[in-house]
């Protein structure tokens, strides 16, 4: 087993760095496509806690001996541990490709472990990606006055949309969305962050 490390400068790679409140840490990704992911794997009330680029194995291939580093490690709230590739769909679709993933997934499970794939597709979800990105921007650690309002509102009424909980907070709609979002992030209301973007008919629910 090996590592890598990102952290190194390379003037020919990009890096992108996640600020991960779950990990309280800064995620290092070597693509856009890894670092939308994190967004997913950030605001999944499955995982536990996640990395990029963990200890890599060595596995065998057409009688040869590889090396291979997944995109992430994760830890679920059960205590599982899983790995994930994730992949363009131009990529992951090749036959080539899939013959690869097969004898890594192989080796993975020998050592008792998942490796699954995660495509383009899944990872970039128009409405629930951007509303990931909302939660993350709204993200905090601690309660305000103004939180703890929304939130009585919301047990009081069980739903409510964002329009109406802000003419009754008197709120702006931009400043009602911004509360909401923290408290969506950390699982203390609901919303379905599928079907449109985040706005002022949202329906909001008790967690």
């Amino acid at each position: 087993m090996y590592n890598r490390n990102l952290r190194k400068p390379s003037p020919n790679k990009n890096i992108y760095k996640f600020v991960s409140r779950k990990n309280r840490s800064t995620i290092m990704c070597e693509s856009g496509l890894e670092f939308d992911a994190c967004f997913h794997l950030e605001f999944s009330p499955f995982i536990a806690s996640f990395e990029s680029q963990p200890t890599g194995i060595e596995y065998q291939a057409d009688n040869k001996v590889r090396r291979y580093t997944p995109d992430f490690k994760i830890v679920k709230d059960t205590g599982e541990i899983e790995y994930i590739e994730i992949k363009p769909e131009q990529i992951h679709s090749t036959q080539k490709f899939r013959e690869e993933f097969e004898c890594k997934r192989a080796a993975y499970n020998t050592l008792g472990y998942k490796l699954i794939l995660v495509s383009e597709k899944q990872i970039r979800n128009d409405n629930l990606l951007a509303n990931l990105k909302v939660l993350h921007r709204y993200a905090s650690s601690s309660l305000s006055e103004l939180h703890k309002l929304v939130l009585h509102h919301i047990k009081s009424a069980k739903s409510l949309s964002i329009r109406q909980l802000a003419n009754k907070l008197d709120l702006l709609i931009g400043d009602c969305i911004a509360a909401c979002a923290m408290l969506i992030g950390i699982g203390m209301i609901k919303v379905d962050l599928e079907v449109e973007l985040l706005c002022e008919h949202s329906l909001l629910n008790e967690a």
